[in-house]
């Protein structure tokens, strides 16, 4: 089972929701998962982290949250290689904007760029379709942990 850190990008508690119900339902499946409000590089780059898990929404104009930004920011500037951990994103966001779901776009470009290996494809949650974000999380988190 997969040492699962759930990084969380959120400023309207939709994204932290959604993240904690994935937390939940990992640690149900036997991964220990353990979900990060305010990420730090060294809970990402650390030995015992197998998964990361980025749950996050978009602000702005297309910018990643605040809380998850500083995080983001490092990993750019500092480039830690981990091709033997891997990820997944789950990016929230409104079709109604131009940017849609460009913070997990952000965040899912970045992890490959550092070489983990992505796992599944990322799941899109579109407030304009979707009433029930964590529904569609649940459904997508059980396929995603089964590939881990």
């Amino acid at each position: 089972m997969a040492n699962i850190k759930v990084l969380v990008g959120s400023t309207y508690c939709n994204a932290q929701q959604v993240a904690e119900d994935c937390a939940e339902q990992l640690n149900g499946l036997g991964h220990t998962a353990e979900v990060l409000e305010n990420p730090e590089v060294e809970a990402v780059t650390a030995d015992e982290t197998d998964v990361v898990l980025v749950c996050t929404a978009t602000i702005g104009l297309g910018e990643i949250p605040n809380n998850l930004m500083p995080l983001y920011a490092k990993l750019k500037d500092t480039t830690p290689l981990m091709p033997n951990k891997r990820f997944g994103v789950i990016a929230l966001g409104d079709s109604g904007y131009q940017n849609f779901a460009n913070a997990g776009k952000m965040m899912d470009e970045l992890l490959a760029e550092l070489q983990l290996t992505r796992v599944g494809e990322m799941l899109l949650i579109d407030a304009c379709e979707t009433p029930d974000p964590e529904e569609a999380a649940s459904a997508w988190i059980a396929e995603w942990a089964a590939q881990l």
